[in-house]
C-alpha cells in the first residue's frame, strides 16, 4: 500500500506528461461537440424529409371525402411511404391523422442512429414533424394557356409541359373540391387560336379584313379574304384595341375575329370544363409547331373566364370564385397579324396583361428557358407568381406549387 501512495505522488507531481494528457481529456468535449453537429444536421435532413412526405399526404388526406378515420389513416400512410421510402435516412413510424373542422393534422416521427454522440450515452435521436391543411371551400376557374410553338420541341419542353399539366391537374381532382366547383380550360396558342372549324358561322367571325403583306418589303397591310369552306378553324388578332380587351363581339366588324386562312397546326381549344379525361386528352393533344403571339394567347384565356364571351362557359365573378390564368411561353414574340417586329407585338401583350389585372383576373406566368423575362414577369399578378424555369425539370416543381396554390386545399403549417 506505501508503494502506491509513492507511486501516485510521483505521477500526481511529474510535469513531464502533462501537455499529452490535458490535451486527451480536452479532446473529448471537442469530439462530442463535433458529433453532436453532424447528428443535428443530419436530424434536419430526417425533418426535410418528413415534412415533405407528409406535405404529399395531407393533400390527399385533405381531399378524400366520405372516409372512415381509419381509411384516412390508410390513405395517409401510403402517400407518406410513396414520398419517403425505405432506404432514407431515418426510421419513421405511423402517421398520425386527426381532423378538426376545416382542418387536418397529420404527424409523424423517425428514429436516427446517431454517428458520434453515443459515446456519450445517445445512440438515437427522435426527429418528429406535421403537415397541417385547410379546406378553402373556395371555387375555381382556371384557364392553361400554353406555347405550342416550334420552339417548345427543344429539349423535351414539350414532354415536361405534358407531365407537369397533368400533374397540376391531378392536384385539383384530388383536391375533395365539391362537383362543379373547380373547371378547367386548355388554350394552346401560336401566333392563331383554333375555335374550331365548326363555329364557321358564328356570328363572330369576319371573313376579310387587313393584315400583313408576307411579301412587302416595307411591312405593308394588304386585305385579306378567307373562303369559309377552306378555313380549318383558326382565328388572328382581332382589330387594335379590341386585340387586347374582353368587349364582346357586335354585330361591327371591328369587334369580331378574322378567320385566318393559313395553315392551322394548333389543337382546338377546350373552354371550361370538370371533366378530367378530357383536360388529360387534350394535354395529349399539344404539339410544336409555328411562331408566337403572346397577346393572342393571354386574350383568349381571358375570354375563357369570361361570360357571355365566344365558346366561354365561365360563371358571373363572385367573391368565392378565383379566376385565374397560367401561362407558359418558351420563346420571345415573333409575329402577330400586322408585323414581326417583337418590341411591337411585346406592347400588345403589356396592354392585355395590365387589362386582365384590372379586371380582377389572377395571372401566373411562366418563362421557360427564353422569352422575355421583363414581360413576363410584370404580366404576372404579384411577383411571388412568376417564375423563371431555366431546366425543363423544374416545371413539375413549379406546376406543384401552382396547384397547390389554387387547389381547394392549402398546407397552412
Amino acid at each position: 500500500m506505501r508503494s502506491l501512495k509513492a507511486l501516485f505522488r510521483r505521477f500526481r507531481t511529474d510535469r513531464r506528461g502533462n501537455f499529452a494528457t490535458i490535451f486527451a481529456l480536452s479532446a473529448i468535449p471537442l469530439v462530442i461537440a463535433a458529433g453532436a453537429a453532424i447528428d443535428i444536421s443530419r436530424a434536419y435532413i430526417v425533418e426535410n424529409r418528413l415534412k415533405s412526405a407528409l406535405d404529399a399526404a395531407a393533400l390527399a388526406v385533405g381531399g378524400a371525402t366520405g372516409k372512415t378515420q381509419a381509411q384516412l389513416e390508410e390513405i395517409a400512410q401510403a402517400y407518406f411511404d410513396a414520398n419517403y421510402p425505405a432506404g432514407k435516412l431515418g426510421v419513421p413510424g405511423a402517421v398520425t391523422v386527426v381532423q378538426s373542422g376545416s382542418d387536418v393534422m397529420l404527424t409523424a416521427s423517425a428514429e436516427l442512429p446517431t454517428s458520434l454522440m453515443g459515446i456519450v450515452g445517445i445512440d438515437t435521436l427522435d426527429v418528429g414533424a406535421s403537415s397541417q391543411v385547410t379546406r378553402q371551400g373556395r371555387k375555381l376557374e382556371l384557364a392553361l394557356v400554353l406555347d405550342v410553338t416550334g420552339s417548345m420541341s427543344s429539349g423535351g419542353r414539350m414532354t415536361a409541359l405534358k407531365d407537369a399539366s397533368k400533374l397540376l391537374l391531378q392536384i385539383l381532382e384530388d383536391s375533395g373540391a365539391p362537383a362543379g366547383e373547380i373547371k378547367v380550360s386548355v388554350v394552346p396558342f401560336d401566333t392563331a387560336i383554333n375555335v374550331g372549324k365548326s363555329n364557321k358561322n358564328a356570328s363572330w367571325l369576319k371573313w376579310t379584313y387587313e393584315a400583313r403583306d408576307p411579301y412587302s418589303r416595307w411591312g405593308g397591310l394588304k386585305t385579306v379574304t378567307v373562303k369559309s369552306n377552306k378555313w380549318k378553324g383558326c382565328i388572328i388578332d382581332r382589330d387594335q384595341d379590341y386585340d387586347t380587351e374582353n368587349t364582346t363581339p357586335t354585330s361591327s366588324d371591328a369587334t369580331k375575329y378574322p378567320a385566318d386562312g393559313d395553315s392551322c397546326n394548333i389543337p382546338e381549344i377546350l373552354p371550361l370544363t370538370e371533366n378530367w379525361t378530357t383536360l388529360n386528352s387534350k394535354i395529349n393533344e399539344l404539339d410544336p409547331n409555328g411562331n408566337t403571339n403572346t397577346t393572342i394567347g393571354l386574350a383568349w384565356g381571358w375570354n375563357m373566364l369570361t361570360p357571355g364571351h365566344p365558346l366561354s362557359t365561365a360563371a358571373a365573378s363572385a367573391d368565392d370564385l378565383d379566376k385565374v390564368i397560367v401561362f407558359l411561353t418558351d420563346g420571345q414574340n415573333t409575329e402577330n397579324r400586322w408585323t414581326r417586329s417583337g418590341g411591337s407585338i411585346d406592347n400588345r401583350t403589356e396592354k392585355v396583361c395590365d387589362n386582365m389585372r384590372t379586371a380582377g383576373i389572377k395571372v401566373y406566368t411562366i418563362r421557360t428557358i427564353q422569352g422575355n423575362a421583363t414581360l413576363l414577369r410584370n404580366c404576372a399578378t404579384e411577383p411571388e407568381m412568376y417564375f423563371d424555369v431555366t431546366q425543363t425539370s423544374q416545371l413539375t416543381e413549379v406546376f406543384t406549387s401552382i396547384a397547390m396554390a389554387l387547389s381547394n386545399l392549402r398546407i397552412s403549417r
